[in-house]
């Protein structure tokens, strides 16, 4: 099953503390202002072992959340701050969101060429798994839209490049500059060296969003499942660490899950990740302090209280109830024909639905009932008595 865990990634260089956004997932960046190299090695690493989690299990369930983390940075001492946002949604078009088919990213993956959107015909490029990829994630099978990746011809590629003429500082020459242009420039008449100030070098460089990049993974259902086993049955869910982290992962991806601008998607992974969440049943095993949790749900920055499985079903069904009526036929017939712990009320909205399919299969979702049969004892044997009796013990 194909599942996309994405990137958003930006770095401030100690330098001269200037924000970068990483274009590609475990690429070195250098610093444009001042040119000084941020070494990237591990930064993605280090980051989820500074916030003490298992960073394949985070990568392998749907969840959403930030990492900021000035900890992470200074323990590699080559980058001041570093801040990473992470998704579980499908690759899609950077120019018009549309969601990329699944075959076409394996396609454009196993024949190492950029994958092309089919609505507006906007290539990104595709970075099928290498080492370094596999070292990071050994199920992956390749990333989309990072920089290191097999891209369009460069020279059929649109160039959005300007030139900005400069007068030089000692001899009033005008000096061709670029975006590939140094921020100290040579003069070629007078040898002079000019350093660019920051309205021109702003000009030819101005700030950038951090790109999305996305990770492709091969994942099967143990892996979904181990995910969702590692939040509601580790000793990890004893610290107050594993509350934030269902407090904002989980209800992050089911909050934008139901607000997508494109179509609620259901893929085969998000599918099983549905059955396995909602059907799912854990103990209660959390020894935090009640005091500690009260106050980190609390400052929570969403208002919804998530403390165990049962929290995350409830918001889940929040959103489905709330968005019943722009909620796609597909998702409905989903939930009513394949998860059995539906609220009353929901079943209720189900069986009324304009859809005959999501009538038919809420009908149809009946959960399996136990039924105890009754193990036959055989009765006592009569003990005979008499002459008779006496023959047929």
């Amino acid at each position: 099953m194909l599942k996309s865990y994405n990137f958003e990634i930006q770095v401030t260089c100690p330098g001269c503390n200037t924000s970068h956004p990483v274009s590609s997932l475990l690429a070195n960046v250098t610093c444009e202002n001042c040119g000084k190299e941020l070494i990237m090695d591990n930064i993605i690493q280090q980051a989820f072992k500074n916030e003490n989690v298992d960073r394949l299990k985070i990568m392998n369930g749907f969840l959403t959340g930030t990492i900021n983390s000035r900890a992470a940075a200074a323990a590699l001492g080559t980058i001041s701050e570093f801040k990473m946002i992470c998704w579980s949604h499908p690759a899609n078009c950077e120019e018009c969101k549309t969601r990329l088919d699944e075959s076409d990213i394996l396609d454009s993956i196993a024949n190492k060429k950029p994958i092309y959107c089919k609505k507006c015909n906007h290539p990104m490029p595709v970075r099928p798994a290498d080492d370094e990829i596999k070292q990071f994630h050994p199920k992956a099978i390749g990333v989309i839209n990072d920089s290191k990746g097999f891209d369009v011809n460069p020279d059929v590629a649109e160039n959005k490049s300007q030139t900005i003429v400069f007068g030089c500082m000692t001899c009033g020459a005008g000096l061709k500059l670029d975006e590939h242009s140094k921020r100290l420039m040579k003069c070629s008449y007078c040898d002079n060296e000019n350093y660019l100030p920051d309205a021109i070098w702003n000009r030819l460089h101005p700030y950038k969003e951090p790109e999305r990049i996305y990770l492709i993974l091969d994942l099967d259902e143990s892996d979904l499942k181990g995910s969702l086993d590692y939040f509601f049955i580790t000793p990890n869910n004893t610290s107050i660490l594993y509350i934030q982290l269902l407090a904002t992962h989980f209800v992050g991806f089911i909050g934008t899950y139901f607000t997508m601008d494109n179509a609620v998607f259901l893929s085969d992974a998000v599918k099983y990740w549905w059955k396995i969440l909602l059907d799912s049943k854990y103990e209660r095993t959390s020894t935090t302090e009640d005091a500690a949790i009260d106050f980190l749900i609390k400052s929570a920055p969403y208002s919804v209280k998530i403390r165990y499985i049962e929290d995350v079903k409830d918001y889940f069904f929040l959103n489905f109830r709330n968005g019943y009526a722009k909620l796609s036929p597909e998702l409905k017939e989903f939930i009513a024909g394949n998860i059995f712990e539906i609220p009353d009320d929901i079943r209720d909205m189900l069986s009324k639905d304009t859809d005959e399919n999501v009538r038919l299969a809420i009908a149809n979702n009946r959960p399996p009932i136990k039924v105890e049969i009754p193990i036959a004892v055989p009765p006592d044997k009569e003990e005979k008595k008499g002459f008779f009796g006496k023959l047929f013990r």
